[in-house]
């Protein structure tokens, strides 16, 4: 590498392939700013020498302190040149450079992938060479996910860089069209809180509505029954969340929804303490009820068990198997 002053004028910075390089994403340059006016340029950025006409440089490694640069006016910007390279290579140079001096996010992991994958690298050589640096799972489906993400609304991708939108939800949003991803992403992950297993199941029932009930996704979530649930002040997203997974859940599976209410509602009213849960099958497939018992002693699980014998004397569990018809 050889140390120069460049002129940034000299430096591509609107061609047609000029970021090609370029692996960073929803970072705040006003950051990069803050630093440069305090403590100067740390570290040079890396330049491509471009012979032929011009010779233009192209940014390989610094275009966040470059951008910085330009926009407090200065004129020149201290920098590594390198010559003679293969797109490769220098696309190799930008991966260690940013991986040891900041690191990636979770959409600009993507982007390393999908350049990679442009350059030639097949599956395994992802996974064998690059997916370790990354802090990836070395699986060609997560490569993937991973690759279909940058598919998504910038909105959504920079949601993930900034870690406001986990990125499983993110992966999920990915089975939804363009035009609905802004209406789920916002009532289900802002607005409301859900967990990663009732947001699949969420998104999944949504389909499944969508073709039963001839309604977009974004029709079913601006239903006055989830705007009732989003206005409530008295609940946090993670209850509205809750609230908004159980709503539709019982508009797929009205049946089982209305048995899974009345099973509850038994159950409670054999007052059992919480050291006793008791289970239906899956969809209620089965008729038959499962019952747990936690007790450190003898006397807790004669005291629970009396408690049974009681409620079956009474045939209170009658109403819970009845449920079942």
């Amino acid at each position: 590498m050889d140390l120069k002053q460049i002129l940034l004028s000299d430096i591509d910075l609107s061609s047609q392939r000029h970021d090609r390089f370029l692996f960073s994403y929803a970072r705040d340059l006003s950051v990069t700013m803050g630093s440069i006016k305090k403590v100067g340029l740390i570290n040079p950025v890396i330049l491509n020498l471009n012979h032929g006409r011009n010779e233009v440089y192209t940014i390989v490694c610094g275009y966040q302190r470059i951008k910085a640069f330009k926009k407090l006016g200065e004129e020149r910007i201290k920098a590594n040149v390198v010559e003679g390279l293969s797109d490769e290579e220098l696309s190799l140079l930008s991966l260690h450079d940013n991986m040891f001096s900041r690191g990636f996010n979770e959409t600009e992991k993507a982007i390393v992938i999908k350049r990679f994958q442009e350059i030639g690298y097949s599956y395994d050589r992802l996974i064998s060479e690059i997916t370790p640096l990354l802090g990836i799972p070395p699986n060609k489906k997560i490569i993937d996910k991973y690759l279909s993400l940058l598919k998504l609304d910038r909105g959504i991708k920079s949601a993930v860089a900034r870690n406001e939108l986990e990125l499983e939800k993110a992966f999920l949003l990915i089975m939804l069209d363009n035009a609905e991803r802004d209406f789920a992403c916002r009532i289900l992950f802002k607005e409301s809180s859900m967990n990663i297993n009732e947001a699949k199941e969420t998104i999944r029932n949504l389909l499944d509505l969508r073709q039963i009930r001839h309604k977009s996704i974004s029709e079913l979530l601006t239903a006055e029954e989830i705007s009732n649930i989003l206005s409530d002040g008295k609940t946090n997203k993670r209850q509205k969340g809750e609230t908004i997974y159980k709503l539709i859940k019982s508009m797929r599976y009205p049946t089982i929804s209305r048995k899974e209410d009345e099973f509850t509602k038994s159950c409670k009213g054999l007052g059992l303490d919480n050291n006793v849960r008791i289970t239906h099958s899956r969809f209620f497939e089965g008729d038959d009820i499962q019952i747990t018992i936690k007790a450190s002693d003898e006397e807790k699980l004669r005291s629970s068990m009396e408690k049974f014998l009681a409620n079956i004397k009474n045939g209170a569990f009658k109403r819970i198997f009845s449920v079942f018809r």
